[in-house]
This record gives C-alpha cells, structure tokens and sequence, in this order.
C-alpha cells in the first residue's frame, strides 16, 4: 500500500487525493490551519489543485497564540 504522512504519521494514499481533501477529512478549518507539502508552503487558494503523491510529506501548522 502507498503511504504519505501529515505531520509524520503515516496516511494511507490514494488517487486524486488533495491537499484540500485531508484537511476536511481531518476536520480541520482551513481558515485555523497553514499548510506546506515537502517543505513548500501551500497557500490557501491552491490546496484544492495540490495533489498528493505516495512518500509526500504534509505539514500542518495551527498558529499559536497567547500573550
């Protein structure tokens, strides 16, 4: 089976799947959430296009905040 990982942990990979696609499989709001695949930020408005490939690498960054 061909693999990817979000934040190093292995995902099973599967044709067509966007970058887009993970996010709302995780439940993420895209709004909460940068993104970067193979070390190459992704901006908001193209994580639909982005495919994925089997061995990629997905990073998702939630911002931190507090005083």
């Amino acid at each position: 089976m061909s693999e990817f990982t979000v934040n190093q942990q292995p995902q099973a990979w599967r044709e067509a799947l966007s970058v887009a696609t993970v996010l709302a499989e995780q439940g993420r709001a895209v709004d909460a959430v940068a993104t970067a695949l193979n070390g190459v930020f992704v901006p908001r408005q193209r994580r639909q296009q982005t495919l994925i490939r089997p061995g990629d690498e997905l990073t998702l960054i939630q911002p931190i905040t507090g005083g």
